[in-house]
């Protein structure tokens, strides 16, 4: 996801998408006081906190557990996210830890346009290995209002960022409040972690409209059935800015998550859809607008966006519609709105066994110039070796792309499989293998 694509689009980020997921957030305030309440108070139990898992942009809670004897200071426990653990005696302090890698190979056929292109290449077919993306996640508590989460990534070419770094206060069981750099609560795709994607990579659709990781502020509101988010940042990739700086946008976001059938918030946290998992219904709806500071001679003076998500969640499936509409000012030419639309399912075979598939659009609506449409495919399976992580997954994924991508908005990505191409008719096959603790 890179700047050049946000220079050409101009855009603010957002798919909307919907996603049923699986590894769980732990439910906010419920279960924690839902444990306390059913545990007989023994004085000589202690608190043990389980199951830290980072919900992106809502508020962190610890499921607390009671256990004989003195607390462990160093562990594993068997959760979604990060399970190797150091903590202090007295529980007030922890510590949880993770990393994973994505090791891919990958295949494209295309009618290769000519002259040399030295970052993509002028073969027809295209082949060859890539580390695509290293992720090292740091994440905790101080007491049960303070929490904190560092992650890095370290892409293909081994240069390496600071990707996430937060810290959090729990105003109560329903309100938080969260300051630093994070992924933007709008897009539920860029906003999930790659090890929580359906498919192998970002979508077509993210990688045109996504703001990325942003800084500022960021509250949180989740009760039974609605949650909200309320955020104040630099807007697209701000995070990576400096102060002052005439490149910084200032963007607010907001969106709103319903439960209509269904009160189980756990499986929107990722967009795979395990076998045991409840029916749940959820609607969503978010928009942005971000503007630069100060008057600019090129790229966007100010964008807006706005999106509309459904998912369906069930024992084993899920699928996901979600649509959105970005419109952009350039400095120097009229406005334009471009259009986006993503479909998306999957099926487990097994408890370890999925199939899934993948329809993208991406409408240039009025952009100025001789543009098409973005249409694409892809279908896949995945092969989960343990029924608690995504973190362990091998896949195969299978793309089309109909028209000339050089014809349209989405920009060549040898991540998302797509190479600079003159005419329809493009395919790729990636395959890989996800892992880590």
């Amino acid at each position: 996801m890179g700047m050049a694509r946000l220079v050409r689009s101009g855009s603010l980020l957002l798919i909307v998408g919907l996603a049923p997921a699986d590894a769980g957030t732990l439910t906010h305030g419920q279960q924690e006081s839902a444990a306390q309440d059913d545990t007989p108070q023994q004085p000589e139990k202690v608190q043990i906190p389980e199951g830290f898992v980072d919900v992106r942009a809502g508020s962190l809670d610890i499921e607390p557990i009671t256990s004989e004897g003195p607390l462990p200071t160093a562990g594993y426990d068997q959760s979604p996210g990060n399970g190797a653990f150091l903590q202090s005696a007295d529980g007030e302090f922890r510590l949880q830890l993770g990393i994973y890698t994505q090791i891919r190979y990958n295949a494209n056929w295309r009618d290769a346009p000519l002259g040399n292109d030295p970052g993509f290449g002028n073969d027809d077919v295209t082949r060859g290995w890539s580390l695509n993306r290293t992720r090292l996640f740091f994440e905790g508590k101080y007491t049960d209002r303070y929490a904190y989460h560092f992650r890095t990534n370290t892409n293909d070419s081994f240069d390496t960022e600071l990707l996430v770094a937060w810290g959090q206060l729990k105003i109560s069981d329903q309100w938080s409040l969260r300051f630093g750099k994070q992924f933007i609560p709008l897009s539920r795709e860029d906003w999930m972690f790659p090890q929580d994607l359906l498919t192998i990579e970002f979508s077509p659709n993210n990688s045109t409209f996504a703001i990325g990781s942003s800084l500022g502020a960021f509250a949180n509101y989740h009760g039974r059935r609605h949650r909200v988010w309320l955020s104040f940042h630099n807007g697209a990739f701000g995070g990576r800015d400096v102060f002052p700086s005439p490149e910084t946008d200032t963007a607010g976001t907001v969106r709103w998550e319903w439960n209509f059938v269904g009160d189980d918030w756990d499986v929107w946290d990722d967009q795979v859809g395990r076998r045991g998992r409840s029916r749940v219904m959820m609607l969503g709806l978010s928009g942005g607008y971000q503007g630069k500071r100060v008057e600019v001679t090129e790229g966007a003076k100010q964008a807006g966006q706005v999106n509309l998500d459904l998912s369906f969640n069930g024992d084993g499936y899920q699928i996901v519609l979600a649509g959105s509409a970005t419109w952009v000012e350039p400095a120097a030419l009229d406005s334009f709105t471009n259009y986006g639309f993503l479909v998306q399912g999957g099926y487990f075979l097994t408890p370890m066994s999925q199939l899934y598939a993948q329809y993208n659009l991406v409408d240039p609506g009025d952009q100025p110039g001789e543009l098409v449409a973005f249409n694409s495919l892809a279908f896949g399976y995945s092969y989960f070796p343990f029924a608690w992580t995504n973190r362990w997954k091998f896949s195969a994924e299978l793309g089309h792309l109909f028209e000339a991508l050089n014809d349209t908005v989405v920009a060549p990505s040898g991540a998302l499989g797509w190479l600079p191409a003159d005419e329809g008719g493009q395919m790729y096959l990636k395959l890989q293998a996800q892992f880590g603790f």
